[in-house]
């Protein structure tokens, strides 16, 4: 995930706020099938699914996004094993279904196989990730 931390947390949720990964969120909300064509989100992704864990359970306890993605960084005792990142993925598996904050999210493992760091795209190596994606609907 290194190569994706260019991109600013106010920016990559405004963006995702206001429309710009619309068809990602969608997809990843809900992936259909398999496919190898790469999809574009913006949002928290992490090195581990065990870390993507970590951070819901902070958001569900209240933590803001940024003191939940650096509570788990310190756990993890590395700078960036979670954040909020803009990448070009292929949806994998989804793990886990959870509700944060009244609303249900999905752990989704994911190959990234580029990354935005703020003014260009960059390929990478196939890189798993575990991104936290809210779906459609709300907890009942």
């Amino acid at each position: 995930m290194r190569y994706f931390q260019g991109l600013g947390a106010a920016a990559a949720l405004a963006a995702l706020l206001t429309g710009g990964a619309a068809h990602a969120g969608d997809v990843l909300g809900a992936p259909g099938p398999a496919s190898d064509e790469p999809l574009i989100g913006v949002g928290v992704i992490c090195n581990t699914n065990d870390q993507a864990e970590q951070y819901i359970s902070l958001r569900q306890t209240g933590q803001d996004l940024t003191p939940a993605v650096a509570k788990v960084n310190a756990r993890a005792q590395e700078p960036r094993a979670c954040g909020v990142a803009a990448i070009a993925f292929v949806p994998d598996e989804i793990l886990v279904t959870k509700t944060m904050g009244g609303r249900l999210v999905k752990i989704v493992r994911v190959n990234v196989v580029a990354g935005y760091n703020g003014s260009t795209w960059q390929r990478v190596a196939h890189t798993v990730q575990y991104a936290i994606v809210e779906t459609k609907g709300e907890e009942i």
